[in-house]
């Protein structure tokens, strides 16, 4: 084939590979997502996309629970929201095995196609929402609420056995760690794909104080001093050994998890001693008094989106190469270039040196958009096994990554009668949570998305060989342009995932008179804007919990979308 022909084949190949992503992607972009939809106070139709989008028996099954779970929270159907959360947790239980033929499916297809699963923070959460259900149909039904707290205390004691085994699993927070250690983690990724295991250290799901924390306020609001005590103490210790950092919280969350502890040391009686160790020279009995707990979920968790790769091979530097292909607007470019440049381009100055040696420029001008894997002695082996000539067009790689952390949230207050009286503080970062998560699984991906497209390749090159293309001349060229489309088109990211969890989690711990109040949650916005949700609370002697979940505006809107429905109950 001439050098024209070829050159002509390799044009309408990136073209072809172009315009099918950008078709794929106009539907991702525009498509609302159930969170979306119910940030607009839009249930019913949000309950549809559900419907039409996850199938009750199929891969997607637990989405499916997940999120008509979360809607049905919001809509004050705590029952049903209970059903749903249950079956989940059913469906977890039962996803120990895979088949190998789901296996080979997804080996030969992509990740999509296989059941998901969920992460291993979604178990925590479900528990969580599971309990603040039973306590809001305890504050609804005063008759039952004895079963109802019941029912959320048991559900915080199935959590604990969880966190128990996960810190059995992890270490837990044993250690205090290092001031900067997240950040200068995060600052050491912009390594080569397949980084060394200690640059990821220290980001990995591990133990949750936060659920300890809610733990000890459920316990408290019972009445049962003795296990709030532990809760609060755990909490205490792991929002000062580690977890604040990591989830990036102020350091006022340990010394509000001291004050509990106290507080219910206090009523628990027999530790005197304790108290004296734990409360400093001075400082006076009702620091800690607290009989009411504002929890507050805000916002939407960051959404999972697709990265494309164009995956060659470069025979004159015996190499992979691959090379990000942008898509969607100017912020997700962005985006996906940031994502590339963190994790996976070549940014050492010795790569770039080795790329100026090689002659190509290209890959120097576009400085760490181009991740190079050079096979060295292997890249005979990658000739006789035909990877070479399967790449000859190159092949389309796809990648989950995650979109930028976009905290709208100045403050969140407390207003009473008319002032301010405290305010909510962060004491868990689910989108830190979820980014993290997608760091540590970024290699793992990456590498089982290069085998696969590469197996395809081979198994297409075998197939045209079959059937008489060999030679390399027009049709069979156009033959290898073919199957590599078609691989393209089925090559896609597994971007699956809880979309109606919170960003972040605010709480707040105050002293009221008991009796009847009107309060109202001011949550301040970065655009000016001012998100207001009242609710009358009924304030007793013993501790009482309260929770409420606040919405933002959606990208595609300019105002901010509240809803009777949000507020606390």
């Amino acid at each position: 084939m001439s050098a024209r022909i070829k050159k002509i084949t390799t044009l309408c190949i990136v073209y072809l590979h172009t315009v099918l992503l950008s078709a794929c992607n106009i539907t991702q972009f525009n498509q609302f997502s159930p969170a979306q939809l119910a940030q607009q106070g839009n249930f019913i139709q949000a309950k549809q996309n559900v419907t039409q989008n996850y199938n009750k028996t199929g891969n997607d099954r637990l989405l499916y629970h997940l999120e008509m779970a979360s809607l049905l929270q919001l809509e004050k159907n705590y029952l049903e929201s209970n059903e749903q959360l249950a079956v989940a947790l059913t469906l977890i239980e039962s996803f120990y095995t895979q088949s190998v033929t789901e296996l080979a499916l997804v080996q030969f297809s992509g990740p999509t196609y296989s059941t998901y699963k969920g992460k291993a923070y979604y178990l925590p959460q479900i528990h969580i929402m599971k309990a603040l259900n039973y306590n809001a149909l305890a504050k609804l039904h005063p008759s039952d609420s004895g079963h109802y707290y019941d029912a959320a205390l048991v559900e915080m004691r199935q959590l604990d056995v969880f966190l128990s085994q996960l810190k059995a699993q992890t270490g837990g927070y044993d250690e205090k760690q290092e001031d900067d250690f997240l950040s200068k983690k995060v600052y050491l990724l912009l390594k080569p794909i397949f980084a060394p295991s200690d640059l990821l250290e220290n980001i990995d799901y591990k133990d949750d104080a936060f659920a300890h924390f809610l733990s000890g306020v459920l316990f408290e609001q019972s009445g049962e001093w003795d296990s709030a005590r532990l809760q609060y103490e755990r909490a205490m210790f792991m929002y000062k050994n580690g977890f604040s950092q990591q989830y990036k919280l102020p350091e006022q969350i340990a010394e509000q998890a001291r004050l509990g502890l106290i507080r219910v040391m206090r009523k628990a009686g027999g530790y005197d001693s304790q108290l004296q160790a734990l409360k400093p020279t001075g400082e006076h009995e009702a620091v800690s008094a607290a009989n009411v707990t504002l929890l507050q979920n805000i916002g939407i968790a960051p959404k999972r989106k697709q990265l494309n790769l164009l995956l060659r091979a470069d025979t004159e530097s015996k190499a992979l190469v691959m090379t990000p292909i942008l898509l969607g607007n100017h912020k997700e470019r962005q985006a996906q270039m940031r994502w590339f440049q963190m994790l996976h381009a070549d940014t050492s100055i010795f790569d770039m040196m080795q790329n100026y040696i090689l002659g190509d420029v290209g890959d120097v001008a576009m400085g760490a958009l181009t991740k190079r894997l050079p096979l060295g002695p292997l890249w005979d082996d990658a000739v006789k096994l035909g990877v070479v000539d399967a790449l000859q067009f190159g092949a389309r790689i796809s990648v989950t990554y995650l979109e930028p952390l976009d905290n709208q949230v100045t403050h969140s207050e407390v207003w009473l009668n008319g002032q301010p009286l405290t305010t909510l503080l962060p004491y868990h970062s689910v989108s830190l949570l979820t980014l993290q998560d997608a760091l540590k699984q970024a290699n793992t991906e990456i590498h089982a998305a290069l085998s696969r497209e590469i197996l395809k390749a081979l198994s297409a090159r075998k197939a045209l060989h079959k059937v008489g293309f060999e030679q390399n001349d027009l049709f069979g060229n156009l033959a290898k342009l073919t199957s590599s489309v078609v691989n393209a088109v089925t090559a896609s990211a597994d971007t699956r995932q809880w979309q109606t969890l919170p960003a972040e989690i605010r709480v707040a711990q105050l002293s009221l008179p008991t009796g009847e109040h009107d309060i109202t949650i001011k949550t301040y916005l970065r655009s000016g804007h001012i998100v207001e949700q009242s609710e009358h609370i009924t304030a007793n002697d013993a501790m009482s919990l309260w929770h409420t979940r606040t919405f933002m505006k959606t990208p595609s809107e300019q105002a901010v979308h509240t809803n009777s429905t949000l507020n606390m109950e």
